[in-house]
């Protein structure tokens, strides 16, 4: 493959960002009236780097899946009560509302674009009768304490989350993420289970096009706590019987072996490490990549395959409160 030192960088010229979109139909009930404070939503936006309400309305185009979805539903009681944590569009309202397991769901994140998508998805599912389980979508940051009380949840779930909490502008970057796993200790009731899919540093660089992005790569690595540095984080929050497991299907699904997708926005939408990466890295990965796949093809798709299956896409992480 064509060394990227020796490409040529392509200039990118980024686009001004995109105002907030609200959605006309946002849904309350009486016990969850929970408003995002100005103050959480400034603090999100200083400590994230996606611009996730421009990413919301291609998101689930690039082929975002629930990996690890079967794991999670043999794991969780029956009737739960479940808090997705960080819901994103909602990708894993659908299968778990489906399961027959769930007795309600509700879909947490701070995002309004992700939300808008999420409550179309809640909405069809409410209007389906054969679907018992309470759907609710809920705008609230993960920033601060969580408008919940105690002991309410049966099951967690964070997926793909942590590189958004955490902050780099101080020395303790991963403040908010030890204070989010104080504040799922005392939502969940005792025994409950909290469910993590991650991923490892070793699984940041497998990614195909994260090989390309090395610059990016490390600063995604930055922002993500490696395993043992996480479980200690989570033992100190109060859980215990802690499971590991190596997950080898991609976030992207299918579309993660159709390479050329990588040149299409819609596509780049689905991976937070895009927004890390700086112009002139970027212009020197696109070059790169379009040449190994028009010159050396089955050596490219031969490493993003072994590569995969050497260290899995990523990890799912059970354990429950003490």
């Amino acid at each position: 493959m064509e060394s990227m030192s020796d490409t040529i960088p392509v200039q990118v010229t980024q686009e001004p960002t995109s105002s907030k979109v609200v959605d006309p139909e946002l849904e309350t009930t009486a016990d969850m009236t929970c408003i995002v404070t100005d103050q959480s939503r400034v603090e999100n936006e200083e400590i994230d780097f996606e611009d996730y309400l421009r990413a919301s309305f291609s998101y689930d185009k690039s082929g975002r899946i629930p990996v690890c979805v079967e794991q999670i539903i043999e794991k969780i009681p029956q009737d739960c009560a479940i808090l997705d944590a960080g819901c994103g569009t909602g990708n894993y309202m659908i299968p778990l509302a489906n399961c027959g397991k769930v007795k309600s769901y509700i879909g947490m994140d701070v995002n309004e674009g992700m939300l808008y998508h999420a409550r179309k998805k809640a909405r069809t599912l409410r209007s389906n009768e054969s679907i018992t389980t309470d759907v609710t979508t809920l705008a609230g940051s993960l920033l601060e304490d969580l408008p919940f009380g105690d002991n309410v949840f049966d099951v967690v779930l964070l997926n793909q989350v942590l590189p958004h909490i955490a902050d780099l502008r101080v020395f303790d970057k991963f403040k908010y993420i030890s204070q989010m796993f104080k504040e799922f200790n005392r939502i969940l009731k005792p025994g409950g289970l909290l469910s993590i899919n991650t991923c490892t540093h070793d699984q940041l660089s497998a990614v195909w096009y994260n090989n390309a992005m090395p610059e990016a790569c490390e600063m995604l690595k930055t922002r993500t706590p490696e395993i043992d540095e996480l479980k200690e984080l989570i033992e100190k929050a109060g859980f215990s019987d802690f499971s590991f497991s190596k997950d080898n299907e991609p976030l992207q699904g299918e579309n993660y072996w159709r390479y050329e997708l990588c040149f299409t926005e819609s596509y780049r939408s689905g991976d937070a490490i895009w927004s890390l990466v700086g112009d002139e890295e970027y212009g020197k990965a696109m070059m790169s990549m379009k040449y190994g796949l028009r010159e050396e093809r089955d050596t490219f798709d031969s490493i993003a395959h072994s590569t995969i299956e050497k260290t899995g896409h990523t990890t799912q992480i059970f354990c429950t409160r003490v």
